[in-house]
């Protein structure tokens, strides 16, 4: 199984579709026998009627969490998305990937965010292939992403956190060339 982002909390009940209130306790079942994870969210109600059993939050192929509804951010504009956090958009590129550096650089990014409290770990799952599979909620905006544990060695961290630093510097290099300018690599010599 690869790295996903899945969409974020839903501010209905798939089941009634009444709206989630700010406070509210709200279950969540991830469903991951499909060609693609699917999240369903519920409210209590809902999710009593639906009789889960313990089968029902979670097993090999899904995962349970139940939560205090937020309201959803709100929508992220473009000045903003420019200071989005170095380590989120560079999760964002490489989540889809299937590269194995990808797989190795998008599980370090993850615990670095979920030790800003950025990504909340909500589940622990094995795949079909035996996997061990994290599943993350974004706090603010309620995204899901399944992070695959890929069980590096130290060596292999190191390496990894190596890559991480080159990225950050450059994205903040990026970051810090105006719009439409390009930086002159060339060397300043005295001529």
């Amino acid at each position: 199984m690869k790295n996903w982002e899945i969409k974020s909390r839903s501010r209905f009940c798939l089941a009634c579709e009444s709206p989630f209130d700010v406070g509210e306790v709200y279950h969540t079942l991830l469903d991951l026998d499909g060609i693609e994870p699917e999240r369903m969210d519920y409210c209590i109600r809902c999710w009593k009627e639906k009789d889960p059993g313990p089968e029902s939050r979670g097993g090999d192929r899904s995962a349970y969490w139940q939560a205090h509804f937020k309201r959803l951010s709100a929508p992220v504009e473009k000045k903003e998305a420019i200071q989005k956090d170095v380590i989120e958009r560079l999760l964002d590129r490489y989540i889809r990937s299937e590269d194995k550096a990808h797989i190795n650089l998008c599980y370090i990014l993850a615990l670095l965010e979920e030790r800003k409290k950025i990504l909340i770990p909500q589940d622990t799952i094995i795949d079909k292939e035996g996997n061990k599979i994290i599943v993350y909620e974004q706090r603010k905006t309620g995204e899901t992403y399944l992070i695959r544990d890929p069980h590096l060695s130290l060596m292999e961290v190191e390496v990894v956190q190596d890559q991480i630093k080159e990225l950050i510097d450059r994205e903040k290099e990026a970051l810090s060339v105006p719009d439409g300018e390009e930086k002159d690599d060339r060397d300043d010599r005295d001529e």
